[in-house]
């Protein structure tokens, strides 16, 4: 299969996520070092009106949304935005749960992730329960109120890479915008700066229930040390509070919530929905685009003429309507930059010119 000499050259690059926003002049005080214990919203609904007029049941809606892949292909902020839709029908206080399993991604994802999950949270009790959540995997799931682990789980390394190299222009930044949010989900600031920067070390001290954390290696439960970037397990996120438990299964999440009573709470399966949705367009995709690109070469190459430039046409229009249809996929898992849609669609336009002198020619 051939591409088009400059598909690759001008193919938007990948980077693990980072975002560095403006921070307000004025910093806010950061919160005391104990995690506050996240305030649930009340078990039983409110006759609020629904999309249709209706008025909206008075179980509480539970709702997962699935994020599997990378940041800003399927885990994007578009999903979280339609869940959030679904859920407001419903009324303030539902649960979403956003499942988490992604290495990280785009830096140009983050914000967005950002804005839709404070918006969310504002309205909803929002929780994570994490898989695998590293780099923007990691920056998505600190916003969340609670989070649980499954056993085997891993998050942190929110670092801002360039291929495998630091970007290290805005890292005071991006540490900064880290600790914000881990303050904004209710954990300790300092969590932030060591899971962007290797040299930044942390370690705690727990008293009962209660859990200190300091910028040093001198206490006595060390998290991070000056060479490593912070990686929590579901062994230690439980044991410093960092997450609020472990959970194997929805069933042991939904009762460690609170949520299992079925006479308080539903469980809707609009989340899934959504993601199984994107998830089968990102397959499709990347079951049919290559396969498309290698057609365009060979069908109808044994007639030429007519016939060939007929089927070329109809395999670019589906590639064509793939980018439509799953862009970052295509932009960022497939190489397909929007130059190359562009030499297609203007490739459509010279072979119909082509067919129709084809056609108007004098038969031998």
């Amino acid at each position: 299969m051939k591409h088009p000499s400059n598909w690759r050259s001008t193919a938007c690059a990948i980077v693990a996520l980072a975002v560095v926003s403006s921070f307000a002049t004025a910093q806010a005080t950061k919160p005391a070092a104990t995690k506050p214990a996240a305030t649930k919203p009340a078990a039983t609904g409110s006759a609020t009106a629904g999309a249709t007029g209706d008025a909206a049941p008075s179980k509480k809606q539970v709702f997962v949304l699935p994020l599997d892949g990378m940041v800003g292909v399927g885990l994007r902020h578009e999903e979280m935005e339609e869940v959030e839709k679904v859920a407001d029908k419903f009324g303030p206080g539902q649960v979403i749960v956003l499942r988490i399993n992604s290495n990280g991604g785009l830096v140009i994802e983050g914000d967005k992730i950002s804005d839709s999950l404070m918006r969310i949270k504002n309205k909803h009790r929002l929780v994570a329960w994490i898989e695998k959540a590293i780099s923007g995997g990691a920056f998505a799931a600190l916003h969340a109120d609670e989070m649980y682990f499954m056993p085997e789980a891993a998050l942190g390394s929110i670092t801002m890479l360039s291929g495998r190299t630091e970007v290290t222009e805005v890292r005071e930044d991006w540490k900064e915008r880290v600790a914000q949010v881990c303050a904004m989900g209710g954990r300790d600031p300092l969590i932030g700066p060591a899971m962007v920067h290797s040299e930044v070390e942390l370690s705690y001290d727990k008293v009962g229930d209660k859990v200190t954390f300091y910028p040093d290696v001198k206490h006595e439960f060390i998290l991070s040390r000056a060479d490593e970037n912070l990686d929590f397990s579901a062994k230690s996120a439980e044991h410093c509070g960092f997450s609020e438990g472990t959970a194997s299964t929805e069933a042991e999440l939904f009762a460690a919530l609170g949520v299992d009573n079925k006479e308080r709470f539903q469980e809707n399966d609009a989340g899934k929905k959504i993601a199984a949705k994107w998830q089968k367009l990102i397959k499709g995709a990347h079951d049919e685009v290559p396969l498309l690109l290698q057609k365009r070469g060979i069908e109808g190459s044994s007639e030429g003429g007519i016939p060939f430039l007929q089927a070329r046409i109809r395999n670019t229009q589906k590639i064509i309507d793939w980018f439509k249809k799953a862009r970052p996929v295509m932009l960022y898992e497939l190489n397909v930059p929007e130059q190359a849609i562009e030499q297609l669609e203007a490739e459509i336009v010279d072979m119909r010119k082509r067919i129709k002198e084809l056609q108007a020619a004098p038969t031998p």
